[in-house]
């Protein structure tokens, strides 16, 4: 019998996990950008995870976040927003490339609920868990009064893919990989939508 997550709003304490789920999630985009903001001696990491335990106007705050857990311990997470509609003006000149086809679906996803980002720590993975969080997915998504989802993934990504598909997602745009320095997946980001009932 599969064990029943309990979920909960993330903490301050969550941070580190956060971090290293946010960029497993945006498949090393994150850690990326990060790196963009360093202060001297600092890693993309702990940058990364100060954004998110210490700046609240960023979506990624931990408190933003819905922390899945099993008897206590952290075992991943999601968070998402309702997308503006209409969607405000995007100067792309003041964007990094590697953003441009994320920004480009997140417009089209304007009105939605948009899971930003949900992983499952490696040693939880293929437990039956992420059905459990796709339903928690929802259940927040109507609670912010939307009707429908969407998400982006890498089409490289096929097992995310697949499971989003046996999910009830289906393919609503595609949009070229941007490639960034380190990074190494090709094809396109997927944005992919669901109606909800």
């Amino acid at each position: 019998m599969r064990r029943k997550l309990t979920f909960r709003i993330g903490k301050e304490t969550d941070s580190t996990h956060l971090a290293l789920i946010l960029d497993a999630a945006g498949r090393r985009v994150p850690s990326y950008l990060w790196g963009k903001d360093t202060e001297p001696g600092q890693s993309a990491f702990e940058c990364g995870r100060e954004k998110i335990r210490t700046d609240m106007s960023l979506r990624s705050f931990h408190k933003n976040w819905c922390i899945a857990e099993i008897q206590n311990d952290l075992i991943g997470a999601f968070f998402g927003f309702l997308v503006e509609k209409p969607y405000p003006e995007t100067d792309f000149t003041t964007l990094p490339e590697c953003l441009h086809p994320i920004i480009e679906l997140e417009q089209l996803a304007s009105g939605y609920w948009l899971l930003q980002a949900l992983a499952i720590l490696p040693e939880y993975r293929g437990k039956g868990f992420v059905r459990q969080l796709l339903d928690k997915v929802e259940l927040v998504a109507k609670k912010a009064g939307a009707d429908r989802i969407a998400l982006q993934v890498a089409e490289i990504n096929q097992v995310a893919v697949n499971i989003y598909q046996m999910n009830g997602y289906f393919d609503l745009a595609r949009r070229p990989y941007g490639p960034f320095p380190g990074s190494d997946d090709f094809g396109d980001y997927i944005l992919m939508c669901k109606q909800l009932i």
